[in-house]
């Protein structure tokens, strides 16, 4: 968490105060501080939309995090008798880091609605980052990181199938390594309900109705998922994840949206066999399954912890550079389409889902389908660098999906140049796919022969858009907001 955003939290991590003695203590002083107290220089409003900003940038670290650690499952020593156990974790995983984009969505839906800037942005490496759960990594999945994940997504109070002994031998592995304690993410959400919730803290008058149709739907964002279903690609013992896309209205809706996401990553699930699982008993049950040291298998390759572009070997401690020319320009590749979904995701909430003009509404499905197809894009990337190596030898670790994120993903202020900067990351991303293959195997070669086609057809259609190629940009979508 950059220091600028974290620098007004000091009255919960103070070194003079006991508060980062234990979880605990961190759940006590921001239950004991009075509510309607807030930090100098904010209003009431202006610290909901402070929260809400933290709570986005913890969903999409969470979510970048999950994906590498999905990615890192797998490979040719995983004995045949277990494959099907890690086919599945790696589904459960990729699933939950699919459910945290929705809790993203939706925490992006009732800044719209209280009139906040969206916030996408994160570090790429924030090691100390006080309202983070923990010290952000992106590393092959572990006992260790796994126990992380459990306390991060832990309800406040564990359910009576957990012993004593397991809780502890689960809080003692989250807390190897670190140089902070592990904090529950329920913490930061039920400060920011206690807040929003407030009416003496924000005015009815906050709440604008009228943003609902600029705001993510379930309709839109939820589609190829059947809600209360988990069903999956890979493993038929696993199921698809239930996004929780929700837009809100009104307080009382964006109260009940932050509740729905808090629950279904914290919600202890005290019937361990009920179907619907929360984040926390999900991370348990794959805790409770992963091999311990001398078990004598592994369930994930050699990856690199901390895979990036920039620089060179040894600049940033902690990180590993990818050195391999052929693997470098991937990652680059990769990095180039995760900022292109960053964008597209924030330009959906500029343009109006509903009753607005028919080139508007073409627009928005057109983001909405492209923001998709950046999804797809990040996995088929990412199956590739986990398969390349980190350095110039074919041997040692393989590199993974580094991303980092681009110098802005600020929105220019007019509709029309959003649109030019969707072509000049297009233009980018063709003119790295030419590179890429000249170096690529057949199979690299025919992803980089679609994606090119894929990208033209996309220019193509913003030309239109724009008026280049055809009709002229929508006077609503030229408007761009409300």
């Amino acid at each position: 968490m950059r220091s600028r955003v974290a620098k007004n939290l000091e009255w919960l991590f103070s070194p003079k105060a006991p508060v980062v003695s234990s979880m605990a203590a961190f759940a006590r002083t921001a239950a004991a501080k009075d509510k309607h107290e807030l930090p100098a220089g904010f209003s009431g409003h202006d610290y909901a939309v402070y929260l809400l900003h933290i709570g986005a940038e913890i969903e999409h670290l969470l979510m970048v995090q999950y994906l590498y650690a999905a990615y890192s499952l797998g490979g040719p020593q995983v004995p045949r008798a277990r494959q099907a156990d890690v086919r599945r974790w790696q589904e459960v995983i990729l699933g939950i880091a699919k459910e945290e984009m929705a809790h993203l969505i939706t925490v992006e839906n009732v800044l719209r609605l209280i009139g906040g800037p969206l916030n996408l942005d994160r570090n790429d490496y924030p090691w100390d980052a006080p309202f983070y759960p923990f010290e952000f990594a992106l590393e092959p999945l572990s006992r260790a990181s796994l126990a992380r994940y459990v306390v991060t997504e832990s309800p406040e109070k564990w359910p009576k199938d957990v012993t004593a002994d397991e809780k502890k031998e689960i809080y003692d592995l989250a807390l190897a390594g670190q140089s902070m304690p592990v904090k529950r993410v329920g913490v930061l959400y039920s400060l920011m309900i206690d807040v929003i919730g407030n009416e003496k803290l924000l005015s009815d008058a906050v709440f604008q109705p009228d943003t609902l149709p600029y705001q993510a739907s379930w309709d839109e964002w939820g589609r190829a998922y059947r809600q209360g279903e988990r069903g999956a690609t890979l493993s038929p013992e696993s199921k698809t994840p239930d996004l929780l896309i929700m837009t809100a209205y009104s307080r009382d809706s964006a109260v009940t949206a932050l509740e729905a996401v808090a629950e279904q990553g914290e919600a202890a699930d005290i019937d361990p066999d009920i179907d619907e699982l929360s984040h926390f008993r999900r991370f348990l049950q794959i805790y409770r399954e992963f091999p311990k040291e001398g078990d004598g298998w592994s369930p994930t390759i050699e990856l690199a912890p901390n895979p990036r572009t920039q620089g060179g070997e040894g600049d940033i401690p902690g990180t590993s550079y990818i050195a391999n020319d052929r693997t470098r320009r991937w990652a680059e590749l990769f990095n180039l389409r995760y900022r292109m979904l960053l964008v597209y995701l924030s330009h959906a909430f500029r343009i109006s889902g509903a009753d607005s003009r028919q080139e508007d509404a073409a627009a928005r499905g057109m983001i909405v389908h492209r923001t998709f197809g950046e999804m797809y894009n990040l996995r088929a990337i990412g199956r590739i660098l986990v398969k390349l190596p980190l350095g110039p030898s074919p041997d040692g670790p393989r590199a993974g999906p580094p991303f980092e994120m681009p110098y802005s993903i600020t929105l220019p202020a007019a509709e029309r140049d959003c649109w030019r900067l969707h072509l000049d990351l297009l233009d980018a991303s063709i003119t790295l796919n030419g590179r890429i293959a000249t170096h690529a195997d057949a199979t690299e070669k025919d992803y980089l022969k679609g994606l090119a086609v894929l990208d033209r057809e996309t220019i193509a259609a913003i030309r239109t858009i724009l008026g280049i190629g055809g009709a002229a940009l929508g006077p609503s979508a030229m408007r761009g907001a409300i």
